[in-house]
C-alpha cells in the first residue's frame, strides 16, 4: 500500500507542475474580432492581420495596453511621401 500512496502523490505532483508551467507559458495577445472591436485572447490567432499588440505576459498586462489605447493605433500606417521631389 505504501508504494501506491508513493505513486498517486508523485502522479499528483507532476499534473500540477504541468498544469503550473502551461499557466505561466501563456502569451496574450490584442486582437481586433470581426466587428472591428479589440479583445484580449490567451491564443494567437491563425490570421495574423488581426493581432493588434503582444505577445504580453499576463493578461492585465494586454488589458491595459489595450485600454490606453496603445492597441488601437499599432497598426503600421503607410509612410508618409514628401511632398516636394527628390
Amino acid at each position: 500500500m505504501s508504494k501506491m500512496v508513493k505513486y498517486v502523490v508523485v502522479m499528483v505532483a507532476l499534473v500540477a507542475f504541468g498544469m503550473a508551467t502551461m499557466a505561466i507559458a501563456a502569451d496574450f495577445y490584442v486582437v481586433k474580432d470581426a466587428s472591428g472591436k479589440a479583445t484580449v485572447v490567451d491564443k494567437k490567432p491563425d490570421d495574423a492581420k488581426t493581432i493588434l499588440q503582444g505577445p504580453f505576459k499576463s493578461k492585465e498586462e494586454a488589458e491595459k495596453a489595450m485600454k490606453a489605447g496603445k492597441a488601437e493605433g499599432s497598426a503600421k500606417k503607410p509612410a508618409k511621401l514628401p511632398e516636394s521631389g527628390c
